[in-house]
């Protein structure tokens, strides 16, 4: 007979497991919720004094990366990132950043990396996940239409942090058209959230009338926000979907969609466009132009300046962080509207590697059964398309949407390769029984 001894020692790493996973989930759900809620919720947080709140959750996520880096098993693929982003950040401080710079750097990417070593805690209650998507992708589209119709305090309210004046909530229009963000930031962001939200509840459903009626609310609710990027990714993602199961097409559209994001800076950076094509072009393509005659060569020119086109210019002198704290001389490092070109930017040569790294990451969740599988290869899908004009990993939720299919995608790939190990190693065995 077992001892109790014995039985308290099986029972105790249970419990801390499953106190663990609750704790994970937790932090998961506060990000969504405090997103979807962001522009509100900073005004009335200001309001209370208690804003400092609205830090938790990202920095919730950086410390359940680090407590579950120390215990995870991590593929070499996930310690070289890690190592990467160590050597970005001494990097960025060599080239000028301070330590607050590469701070906040890890805390705006931290829901990525937490996403990625903590997807499988996540993603095991995908009921509790799936039914607090539902719940705030009906408050988004409530805070639209609250937006719409009506005006809410919130509305263009900004804040001061040190000497920097940010945005709570942006009030701004497009062609005489009010953006409307509802209860987030900025109606980018509002847009990006309808499109992760429909797309993961429409990839569970297994009725055709309640997928094209998400689809259809769904789209509509972006164009409401008057985002093109969003809208057309959205609408491209639910077509390329419908091409997964055939193999060797639904291939060749992953690897097209991530040459194009590619390339886009690439033609911006080698030909020269006529800049009145901005004003006097179809309208919809301005914002186009905009970036190949503008925010593209520039940002090249100046990384190519500094002699940093190889090494990128490291984690914390590129993005969010250079407008919070700008390291003198490197003001136009702020974006780039391009997620390649924003890995570029940031890691140089391996940014660019990382990019491409996108497409075994849609061939193995494209090839995975659960349902799980399809709503992550569709947000990731989605996110890629956004990301050609986009700088995607300045949006919260989806890089812990890319996390989560980095996570998901690594778990797949190592249990795939256990069980072709497991395999080869009873063909071994039964080679050896032959022989003898």
């Amino acid at each position: 007979m077992m001892s109790n001894s014995a039985l308290n020692s099986t029972e105790r790493p249970s419990i801390l497991t499953f106190n663990k996973s609750t704790l994970i989930i937790w932090v998961a759900i506060s990000l969504i919720v405090s997103e979807t809620f962001a522009g509100a919720l900073r005004y009335y947080f200001d309001q209370m004094g208690i804003s400092p709140l609205l830090y938790l959750p990202k920095i919730a996520c950086l410390v359940f990366f680090v407590l579950e880096l120390l215990t995870y098993k991590a593929t070499r693929i996930l310690w070289l990132g890690v190592l990467m982003l160590m050597v970005s950040n001494v990097l960025a401080m060599v080239h000028g950043a301070s330590m607050t710079n590469v701070a906040f750097s890890l805390y705006g990417f931290s829901p990525l990396l937490f996403g990625a070593v903590c997807s499988e805690h996540i993603l095991h209650r995908k009921k509790l996940l799936a039914w607090v998507i539902a719940g705030c992708l009906a408050a988004s589209l409530v805070g639209l239409l609250l937006d719409k119709y009506t005006t809410v305090p919130w509305k263009g309210y900004s804040y001061m942090l040190g000497n920097t004046e940010l945005a709570g909530n942006t009030a701004w229009a497009d062609d005489e058209l009010d953006r409307l963000a509802g209860f987030t930031r900025v109606s980018n962001a509002l847009s990006i959230l309808l499109a992760m939200f429909s797309l993961y509840l429409a990839m569970f459903t297994r009725s055709r009338i309640l997928f094209g009626i998400i689809a259809a609310v769904g789209f509509y609710a972006i164009v409401l926000t008057t985002s093109k990027a969003p809208a057309a990714a959205f609408a491209l993602t639910l077509g390329v979907m419908g091409l997964s199961r055939l193999r060797w097409t639904s291939s060749a559209v992953f690897v097209g969609i991530v040459a194009i994001g590619f390339l886009l800076p690439v033609i911006g950076v080698s030909f020269d466009f006529d800049p009145n094509n901005i004003t006097s072009g179809e309208p919809s393509l301005g914002s186009l132009y905009d970036r190949l005659v503008n925010t593209w060569p520039h940002v090249a020119q100046y990384l190519y300046r500094q002699g940093w086109s190889m090494t990128g210019a490291g984690l914390g002198m590129f993005g969010s962080s250079q407008v919070l704290f700008p390291v003198p001389g490197a003001g136009i490092l702020t974006g780039s509207d391009s997620s390649a070109m924003y890995l570029w930017g940031t890691f140089g040569f391996i940014g660019l590697v990382l990019y491409t790294m996108q497409v075994p990451m849609f061939f193995i969740l494209r090839d995975g059964t659960s349902r799980m599988d399809n709503a992550l290869l569709a947000i990731s899908v989605c996110i890629c398309l956004t990301s050609w004009t986009t700088d995607m990993f300045e949006i919260t939720l989806s890089n812990l949407f890319m996390g989560l299919a980095i996570g998901r995608a690594l778990s797949r790939s190592a249990s795939t390769h256990a069980v072709t190990a497991k395999t080869q190693g009873l063909s071994d065995l039964s080679v050896l029984s032959e022989l003898r």
